[in-house]
């Protein structure tokens, strides 16, 4: 297929308070992020519009972005004037059209002010005369959806974009869109299982639209939904560009960056929409039962059977998926969870592997050990979930007739602690030491600055201990960080899908500053190095 040109809705630079010192921030690191990850142009926003004085920062980023306006696009914050602090409506709109912008953010909770239309009624009725869309962030509505529904009642006749925009919030965010046809929706938060796909077929792919999220966010992240969608072209085109250029009256960028500096077979695949051209192994993975779609909860997952995973896994280029059910860890029915990994093992052989659960706290010995006979012994499941929670962690002794069977048999754990830094140390310093022959994959390293650092010590402290990537919030810079201080040969490629979309979770880790070969290791070699270890 021929390469999408991508314009992302939801970027912004400049400093801001509580950034760690690793993010990245700055108006180049923006342009070199969208270089790498081939975004033609974006919407932008400066920081310092939701720091300090809005209009300062307005016009600061017009004069910032002023050589690369073929491809940045202003889009400036505003707050209403009733208190004397900002600009009044006309002179706004005026100078809006001086400097061509097109677009506006607003941010109800940031600046205080309530969801009320005598609050909002100027502004809405100047950018309502200019069909001006608005942006408004689920942040900075501290995501109260029912003051989101009383503004974008109020906001009725404006184009409105939803930004940031979690798939915990899935049942609010899919009535806004039912209650409100003119709201947009934009995804680089929204990662759910299949979100893309749900929210065109109910609500139409005119009010889809594409953003990275940058610079918190790794810009590769998000486009990987519309490089492998399910959609036809048409649709997913208009996602990915068409639809911002709508709103903007045809403001647009024209040419989609070359390929740059970390340009290789892997990059090249997801720009044509092919299958990554190397070995892919998921080592955490979920799935529901056939035809299920809820996970109770706040969590949806749509076509969360192993049918419909199968479909994602396949179009991404993923070989092997290591399973584990989500009702076994997660809600503790954990006979319906292995019998769930029981029959997608059996249907899919070949691409799969079984990762069991027990639970101490809710079977009896003979019954762990019924569980150990079914799926280690006999099925040869290479992987171990468990998932306590208070009054349990890892190192309870209910735990250790499963660990000391996986440890003579060299098996490994999905290890996704309760608590991490100096209170989960203990924890795994205990699994290291009385069981040294299982492998642990340590969850969701790529969270949050704290977490990768602490997971960074436990693979540097410990040869058995990995760190696995998966989290939605796809943090810009992280993997490159772990990559370079625990070694491209400790880091694993996970999705935890259905319970957020596979597709972001492979695409975060393909357009990164690593070599080909180290992103290699981290999709599939080291996994099958651990593999070859089982059962010896």
């Amino acid at each position: 297929m021929p390469e999408r040109l991508y314009f992302d809705c939801n970027a912004s630079y400049g400093p801001r308070t509580g950034k760690h010192h690793e993010e990245r921030w700055t108006l180049q690191h923006l342009l070199a992020d969208m270089d790498l990850a081939g975004i033609a142009g974006a919407l932008v926003c400066h920081a310092q519009s939701l720091e300090y004085d809005p209009m300062l920062a307005n016009l600061q980023l017009v004069e910032d972005i002023a050589p690369h306006r073929d491809r940045l696009f202003p889009c400036w914050t505003a707050v209403p004037d009733y208190c004397d602090d900002g600009p009044d409506p006309e002179t706004f709109l005026r100078l809006a059209r001086e400097n061509d912008v097109r677009a506006v953010r607003i941010a109800p909770a940031t600046f205080g002010v309530p969801a009320r239309e005598s609050a909002w009624c100027g502004l809405r009725d100047m950018l309502r005369q200019e069909q001006m869309p608005v942006l408004v962030s689920a942040a900075a509505l501290n995501n109260d959806f029912d003051a989101a529904d009383r503004l974008l009642s109020i906001f009725k006749d404006c184009p409105v974009i939803l930004t940031d925009a979690s798939w915990g919030d899935w049942r609010q965010v899919a009535l806004l869109m039912h209650d409100h046809p003119h709201l947009h929706l934009e995804f680089s938060m929204f990662q759910g299982n299949r979100a893309v796909e749900w929210m065109a077929e109910r609500f139409g792919a005119d009010r889809c639209l594409y953003g990275s999220g940058l610079p918190a966010r790794a810009p590769g992240a998000a486009r990987g939904f519309l490089d492998w969608t399910l959609l036809e072209d048409p649709d997913a085109n208009a996602i990915a560009s068409g639809n911002l250029a709508r709103l903007l009256k045809g403001a647009a960028p024209e040419r989609i960056p070359a390929p740059a500096e970390w340009d290789d077979a892997l990059t090249r695949a997801v720009r044509s929409g092919s299958p990554l051209p190397c070995p892919v192994l998921d080592n955490h993975c979920h799935v529901l039962h056939d035809g299920a779609n809820n996970a109770g909860r706040i969590f949806v997952m749509p076509e969360g059977g192993i049918d419909g995973m199968i479909e994602l896994t396949r179009r991404i280029g993923i070989d092997t998926t290591a399973i584990m059910s989500w009702a076994g860890p997660l809600s503790g029915d954990t006979d319906r969870g292995n019998d769930i990994v029981a029959n997608a093992l059996a249907r899919y052989p070949d691409e799969l592997l079984g990762v069991p659960t027990i639970r101490p706290e809710l079977q009896t010995d003979a019954e762990m050990q019924t569980v150990i006979d079914r799926f280690h012994t006999k099925l040869r499941c290479p992987g171990l979930k468990p998932f306590p929670r208070a009054p349990l962690n890892f190192d309870d002794p209910g735990f250790d007739l499963w660990f000391r069977y996986a440890n003579e048999h060299h098996l490994y754990m999905v290890f996704d602690p309760a608590t991490q830094g100096p209170a989960g140390t203990p924890v795994v310093e205990h699994l290291v030491k009385n069981y040294p022959n299982i492998t642990l994959s340590l969850d969701h390293c790529g969270k949050s600055w704290p977490y990768a650092k602490w997971a960074v010590e436990m693979c540097n402290r410990f040869p058995q201990v990995f760190a696995q990537l998966n989290y939605t919030l796809v943090t810009n810079g992280i993997i490159e960080y772990i990559v370079q201080h625990a070694g491209a040969d400790r880091v694993l490629f996970g999705t935890d899908a259905p319970m957020r979309d596979p597709r972001p979770q492979a695409s975060w880790l393909v357009f990164t500053r690593l070599p080909e070969e180290a992103k290699r290791l981290v999709f599939g070699g080291n996994f099958q190095r651990i593999l070859k270890r089982c059962f010896p």
